[in-house]
């Protein structure tokens, strides 16, 4: 049996076929660039993505389709489901006005209800921002996506856990805060399990997927403690799948669930590959190679605000102990260094807050294809970690786990087998990179272990 996966990413769709080995093959992609308006806006054309859609023609030799979508995505739509919006992006920083609106009302609530935070990357900032009474539906990218080949409208578990209007605890959309953003409840679409199979498309069943960091964890086998999956992207994170919610207030960390038994906490950032692609045009480049000097300066890569764990948007980067005697290079490296230190420092906070010691690192996207990228992080952590020989698919391959889930296979072992092939980074110049790690911690500041 074949899956055709779909992922709905800020950088474009990709899409490509799985077997049931979780092999990707005849893999697509079709880019568009996203970038932040001196408004703030950051926003797709929902046009665009239909039309993309459009371009693959292989429906008749797979055995069912199935999607991954960026999270935080949302846009509405009127009585007739036409868009009145376009696409709003985890990059959308309108709408502060609503997060401080909220925020008074609900304070350290909203965290424990929802599993969010205060950032006005959220959907119900959006909604509490527009206020369009003429909005009849309010809708993922990727629940846009479905219902274009579908006709039907649902939403999964972990892209409404994201979206700030659905309550973590009881498992579905909160009746208060929708009220409070002033949208019907049946603007909201059914809920349903990301495995669940939501109609046919050219007689192939759609499986409802979720989004692009729940399946970027399943696709890395990371559906456990014992697994903590690190992804530097466009954007980066750190996230873990848990079997009950941690919802501390002080961490900075998310939680939303990630389906009806499991829990999925992480820590997010706006600035991962987008910060080494700015270095790269800059720099001319970004170095591929391990170091053994200690005074490289410290960047801090906030280009684009930050989620976790300020989740304030106003945030910028910086420069520190930057001397004549540094070369283009070392600003580059200087920029790696920063972008891989942020996720470490996510993984200490996440260990911290859950209480859970996992014994193997995961890595995926695009990011790490740069060996430094993955070196790096290697030499300051304390456990092993891994990249799986095939990067830049670990969404789509999470895709197709729910895909074959739904038609019955279980892939669990070609699962396995993937993380045992995969390649164990050998960290280099560790005392070096550790004491750059230290100072970066210290101007970050945060503790220094």
């Amino acid at each position: 049996m074949n899956v055709l996966c779909f992922d709905i990413s800020s950088g474009g769709l990709a899409s490509a076929v799985f077997n049931e080995e979780l092999a990707p093959s005849d893999i697509e992609e079709i880019l568009w660039n996203i970038h932040v308006q001196p408004d703030g806006s950051a926003v797709l054309d929902p046009a665009k993505l239909l039309e993309a859609l459009k371009t693959r023609k292989d429906f008749d030799r797979v055995d069912a389709i199935s999607f991954s979508g960026f999270m935080h995505s949302s846009l509405l739509l009127d009585a007739n489901d036409r868009p009145l919006t376009p696409i709003f992006t985890w990059m959308d920083r309108r709408g502060v006005e609503a997060v401080d609106l909220i925020r008074r009302e609900l304070g350290a609530s909203f965290h424990q209800r929802t599993g969010c935070r205060f950032h006005p990357m959220f959907p119900i900032f959006k909604l509490a921002w527009l206020q369009m009474p003429q909005a009849r539906r309010c809708v993922s990218a990727k629940a846009f996506a479905i219902a274009a080949l579908t006709g039907k409208w649902v939403e999964d578990h972990g892209t409404a856990s994201a979206s700030g209007l659905y309550n973590v605890r009881e498992a579905g959309w909160d009746a208060d805060l929708m009220r409070r953003v002033r949208i019907d409840p049946d603007a909201l679409p059914p809920l349903v399990e990301r495995h669940d199979i939501v109609e046919h498309y050219e007689g192939k069943p759609v499986v409802a997927g979720s989004g692009d960091g729940f399946l970027a964890n399943l696709g890395s086998g990371c559906d456990s403690p014992s697994r903590m999956a690190i992804t530097l992207g466009t954007s980066s994170s750190a996230r873990l799948v848990l079997p009950s919610a941690v919802l501390d207030d002080d961490a900075g960390t998310f939680c939303y669930r990630a389906s009806k038994s499991a829990f999925l906490l992480g820590c997010a950032s706006n600035n991962g590959g987008n910060v080494l692609d700015w270095a790269r045009s800059v720099f001319g480049g970004v170095p591929e190679t391990s170091t053994s000097r200690s005074d490289i300066p410290t960047f801090i890569p906030l280009l684009n605000g930050e989620r976790s764990p300020e989740w304030d948007p106003s945030l910028t980067a910086r420069w520190v102990s930057v001397t004549s005697q540094h070369t283009t290079e070392d600003l580059a490296r200087a920029v790696l260094d920063g972008v891989v230190f942020n996720l470490a420092h996510y993984a200490d906070i996440l260990t911290r807050a859950s209480g859970a010691k996992p014994s193997e690192v995961i890595l995926s996207g695009n990011g790490f294809m740069n060996p430094l990228a993955a070196e790096t992080l290697a030499a300051v952590m304390d456990t092993r970690v891994l990249k799986p020989r095939t990067q830049g698919v670990a969404s789509l391959r999470g895709a197709a786990v729910c895909g074959f889930q739904a038609l019955g296979v279980d892939t669990s072992r070609a699962m396995e087998k993937l993380i045992a092939d995969s390649e164990i980074i050998q960290p280099r110049n560790v005392p070096e990179t550790r004491q750059r790690y230290k100072r970066y911690r210290v101007f970050r500041s945060l503790p220094v272990k």
